[in-house]
């Protein structure tokens, strides 16, 4: 049997390089690589697929059987706020096995079929609330696969001096939040013809999205993605792999006889989890700043960002407030009514949507037009998350001004979307972009995980606040969570000019190098 030769080797080797050059290269899709085609088109679907469910969830969790699974109010806003603090802890793991173990297109290629698995048992009627749990269990295993794969990805598609780098990132942004019209539809069809029929049509975007990746992915990446950047050796490979599964089955059925004999309740689980949640992300950033893998210079630069890391926690707890309490709140006491029809109470979430998009691409185009004179990505950060905090505050309002049992205009809920998604359109590029900028040489992907699940603190914070809330503490409720964000944002504003300066400093050390 002929071995390869070394000079065989060799040409390969250029071949897939000069393949993946002229992949990185490409025009195709707005003047971007192929492949950011493929990536925001699954982009689409995944949000319109995620959007859709996560609209219409809470109300399927809190209804009465056999419309919903009949779980009480309290313990739906906690369910709803413990799945998104384990999902992005579980991204943690993901990326380490994308990083080291799959690679990002394998990675990517894995997490996605599981995600359509778990569309489709969740719209499966018979299931009920076997199918909500096998649901969260998958999704949260597709985290443990995925990480962050999709930006590891658009990164790789472009040379690091390539300017369009910035505009794909932008650009997915978007797309994603344009699949936020979702729960305009799936909250009509829950209205309409129940929940089932609208998780159906999520598992459909699901699918499509995996489909489009899995037709294209070869000839749209070639060699780009397709190893671990930092391959772990075979045999470990192997064995952390059996680990990993192993250690989900005991977690998963550990977790069931706990539920399921009422060994413990929701709210006492999901209050453990999340204080666990809110330490784990901040253990992480702890490890990074002390590796010997991280020098001086870069541990100086990356303690710069700790401020802005409490931000993002803070906006993450706000957020949350709209996906839970304020759900509800959208459900029972808003006045629906609009021109003789009622709308779904999800349909509020699609407004959060159309924000997001025309908020991104106005900021975009700010910044663009600024250029050299724009603020600050602390000042950003900063000012950003006081309009985040503005959100609450101006949620107290209505509760002062109106008895219980008395419907509320719409209006209220949607200048708080205003606040909080002008506040993301701000913060969320800018949070990502200093997250890069800091990120030392050996942990360049895992700072961006790291950054990613501090949003996994805030999801944390509001399953315990959530406790807090009753009926006569609304007001108090809300003040307290806007005054303590917008506090936040201006004591980092008090000290743009230091942590800039130190940010600053080290970035032109660095180019001096």
């Amino acid at each position: 049997m002929n071995q390869p030769t070394p000079q065989s080797q060799e040409a390969v080797s250029n071949k897939g390089h000069d393949l993946a050059e002229k992949l990185r290269h490409g025009t195709q899709f707005l003047g971007h690589p192929s492949a950011v085609g493929t990536l925001s088109f699954m982009n689409l679907c995944n949000g319109f697929a995620y959007g859709g469910m996560n609209a219409v969830l809470i109300y399927f969790l809190y209804k009465p059987a056999p419309e919903g699974l009949g779980f009480t109010q309290a313990e739906a806003s906690q369910l709803i706020s413990l799945y998104s603090t384990a999902a992005l802890l579980c991204g943690l793991v993901g990326s380490y096995m994308a990083d080291r173990v799959l690679g990002p297109r394998r990675a990517l290629r894995l997490g996605r079929i599981t995600t359509c698995l778990a569309y489709v048992v969740l719209a499966l009627p018979f299931l009920g609330v076997v199918g909500y749990a096998a649901n969260q269990i998958l999704l949260c295993v597709s985290a443990m696969i995925t990480g962050r794969s999709v930006e590891t990805l658009a990164g790789k598609m472009y040379d690091k001096q390539d300017k369009r780098r910035d505009g794909a990132f932008s650009m997915l942004y978007i797309i994603n939040n344009v699949g936020g019209v979702a729960p305009l539809i799936t909250g009509t069809i829950a209205l309409a013809t129940g929940y089932y029929p609208a998780f159906a049509l999520c598992a459909v975007f699901a699918v499509l999205g995996a489909a489009f990746y899995l037709l294209t992915e070869k000839k749209f990446f070639g060699p780009i993605g397709d190893q671990p950047d930092d391959p772990v050796a075979p045999a470990k490979r192997t064995s952390f792999t059996v680990k990993m599964i192993a250690g989900i089955v005991v977690v998963v059925a550990l977790i069931g006889i706990l539920l399921g004999a009422k060994i413990v309740s929701i709210g006492s689980f999901a209050t453990t989890i999340s204080t666990c949640a809110i330490f784990i992300p901040i253990v992480y950033l702890a490890y990074i700043l002390m590796s010997k893998k991280t020098t001086r210079p870069e541990a100086k630069r990356l303690s710069a960002i700790i401020p802005l890391y409490v931000c993002n926690v803070f906006a993450m707890w706000v957020w949350t407030q709209s996906t839970s309490i304020l759900a509800t709140y959208a459900d029972t006491t808003v006045d629906r009514n609009l021109f003789g029809m009622t709308i779904t109470p999800a349909a509020f979430q699609t407004w959060s949507a159309i924000l997001a998009v025309a908020f991104g691409i106005i900021v975009t185009a700010l910044w663009t037009r600024l250029g050299d004179h724009q603020p600050t990505v602390v000042t950003k950060m900063g000012f950003g998350t006081m309009l985040w905090g503005a959100g609450p505050l101006f949620m107290a309002i209505p509760f002062v001004l109106y008895p219980a049992g008395v419907k509320v205009s719409p209006m209220w809920l949607l200048v708080f979307y205003v606040f909080i998604m002008l506040g993301e359109a701000i913060t969320s590029p800018s949070g990502y972009s200093a997250a890069s900028l800091v990120a030392p040489l050996a942990f360049s992907t895992q700072m961006m995980t790291v950054w990613s699940i501090s949003q996994s603190t805030g999801a944390a914070l509001n399953a315990i606040s959530v406790n807090f809330y009753h009926e006569g503490s609304e007001a108090v409720y809300f003040a307290a969570i806007g005054g303590i964000t917008i506090l936040v944002g201006l004591i980092v504003l008090l000290f743009t000019k230091k942590l800039g300066k130190v940010i600053t400093a080290q970035v032109d050390t660095d180019r001096n190098a």
